[in-house]
């Protein structure tokens, strides 16, 4: 019966026995983790899964949780083998016996979705307030590169932007994270068959799930797939990770209304830049 809920819920449970020091965790609690169903984990190990900043608020309200007899309830990120973070609330309930903590009950929920829906308002008030300061496209470029990291966790970023003159994509800001995995970030020809020319040229955002079946010469490095998304028709916005597989439509879909805000913002400076020449 508990399990069936759990399926239906997605929910996991978990339990703490104060006096021996024993963990129980559901294999949905698990499945939530990305960890194996069939090993048997204690609090500090299941939490090293964590973002570092989620793993040291967990620990710090397990510890309260038992010495003070306070529930909690927290939201964490959780890092898999990729570089996309994951969401994870927990929730725990102290058992109190004669003035004593004896045991912690507790549950676990993937909140992910939740997370990028919040994540996407997110992008459209901080970004877009953001973006109406810039006065260059460089700027706008800093701009949505810093927001795809920060805001979306797309933490290996490269903003492109096309030099019609040369008829180029121009690499105009990557992340740090990008460099270090992938390299310097080549400019595209905008005729060339690359994801991020094609997405140029038919506004189409697009999906690699395994960059060993991407067909061009050009070196990613470590990153083994990626997204890649219209800037209007100013540019490129793309997006990898060290993992196949590691995107989803959701992804796309966040990153796509960046690349709009982004639009929006060059197509403006463009229409002041001309009204001060007139």
């Amino acid at each position: 019966m508990v399990s069936s809920i759990q399926r239906l819920t997605g929910v996991g449970v978990w339990s703490y026995d104060v006096t021996t020091d024993e963990m129980w965790w559901s294999h949905k609690a698990k499945e939530i983790h990305g960890v194996d169903p069939e090993r048997t984990f204690s609090f500090s190990e299941l939490v090293s899964h964590y973002t570092e900043t989620g793993e040291s608020r967990a620990t710090t309200a397990f510890e309260a949780a038992i010495a003070d007899q306070e529930a909690f309830t927290i939201d964490v990120g959780l890092v898999g083998e990729g570089t996309t973070e994951h969401s994870i609330r927990m929730h725990c309930d102290p058992c109190v016996e004669e003035g004593e903590t004896v045991s912690l009950h507790g549950a676990v929920r993937d909140i992910t979705d939740e997370k990028r829906r919040e994540q996407r308002i997110e992008v459209l008030r901080e970004t877009s307030q953001e973006l109406r300061k810039a006065s260059s496209r460089q700027e706008v470029a800093e701009i949505l590169a810093d927001a795809a990291k920060n805001i979306l966790g797309l933490v290996n970023t490269t903003v492109r932007l096309a030099d019609k003159n040369t008829n180029t994509l121009r690499t105009i800001e990557a992340t740090e994270e990008c460099l270090e995995r992938a390299g310097d970030r080549p400019n595209y020809d905008i005729d060339e068959e690359t994801p991020a020319a094609r997405t140029y040229r038919t506004g189409d955002p697009e999906i690699h799930t395994d960059h060993e079946m991407t067909e061009d010469d050009h070196n990613r490095g470590e990153l083994r797939s990626g997204l890649y998304v219209p800037i209007g028709n100013h540019g490129v916005l793309s997006a990898g990770d060290i993992v196949v597989d590691a995107f989803e439509e959701h992804d796309l879909e966040a990153a796509g209304l960046l690349g709009q805000l982004g639009a929006e913002a060059i197509t403006r400076i463009g229409w002041a830049k001309r009204s001060r020449a007139v």
